[in-house]
């Protein structure tokens, strides 16, 4: 491919956006890749509904919040030898065919850990979308492990997120390996002005003491300083969205939302809403 090859030699780019296959529509909250061999499924969490409201956070200019940071250290990655950075911000085409600034939640090094064999990812359009995308997945010698088309539609502008967790045929991911994924808007299937935003993701696995823990913690809320401790981006990112999809007046989760992506630079997003999608399987004939 191409693009793949241009990004080895400079960043690397790809947006995921795969969400619930749920009576012919996918995506929800904490959205789920659904699946027959080339669909993606739908997420276990409740939807997102449209009307989702952004919580005002007093005096919140993109920059980082007062108040305490998560404690964690989001940004400790060295790519391999053979692999590049990842691009937290999409590139190519530029105008009205193509959002160029997609972005990627993900912190600056592009590497994020998950303890989820399928886990979460999210990402920000700043246009209602109507275009095919693409989701791959690699391993650290770029090798494809795998690929899926959708048709991606959304009503608005802002925060969707797509789970691997629904979608029977995606791999799970090995605990200890670094995976590569892509995700890319087909902005023109005529040719290659197509928008990739990508990144690094590494499942480990916690201490038996720190399992303990997050069996003990009462609720969700619990969990999050668990998380933020143990440098969990995926959980931490999931759990705190899915908190705020269902307190949505709740301007503690407001802020946390704040400071999490403030916290690798992503402020000046934070105040984005988190909005449903429809990802319909695109079959090759």
């Amino acid at each position: 491919m191409d693009w793949k090859s241009a990004l080895n030699t400079g960043t690397l780019s790809l947006i995921l956006s795969l969400q619930a296959v749920a009576a012919g529509s996918l995506f929800t909250p904490a959205l789920a890749l659904k699946s027959t061999a080339n669909s993606v499924h739908p997420p276990s969490t409740p939807q997102l509904p449209l009307n989702w409201q952004k919580v005002q956070l007093a005096g919140q200019t993109g920059s980082k919040p007062n108040s305490q940071q998560p404690v964690a250290v989001w940004n400790n990655f060295q790519p391999p030898e053979q692999g590049v950075p990842g691009r937290r911000e999409g590139g190519g085409t530029r105008g009205l065919v193509c959002p160029t600034a997609i972005t990627a939640l993900i912190p600056q090094s592009t590497m994020g850990k998950t303890i989820s064999a399928k886990p979460t990812f999210f990402y920000y359009l700043p246009v209602a979308l109507d275009k095919t995308v693409q989701f791959e997945l690699a391993d650290e010698r770029d090798k494809t492990i795998y690929k899926k088309s959708f048709r991606m539609v959304t009503s608005r502008a802002g925060i969707v997120s797509v789970s691997l967790g629904s979608d029977d045929n995606s791999p799970a991911l090995e605990v200890g390996k670094n995976y590569q994924w892509y995700f890319t808007i087909k902005c023109n299937p005529k040719n290659t002005d197509d928008v990739l935003v990508s990144g690094w993701i590494n499942r480990t696995v916690l201490a038996p003491t720190v399992n303990k823990e997050l069996d003990r913690s009462p609720d969700n809320r619990a969990k999050l300083s668990i998380f933020a401790q143990q440098g969990l981006w995926y959980e931490y990112l999931a759990t705190l969205a899915q908190l705020r999809i269902e307190s949505p007046s709740d301007a503690s989760l407001a802020l946390k939302w704040s400071e999490v992506l403030s916290s690798v630079e992503l402020g000046k997003i934070a105040r984005e809403p988190l909005v449903t999608t429809q990802l319909t399987p695109i079959t090759r004939k």
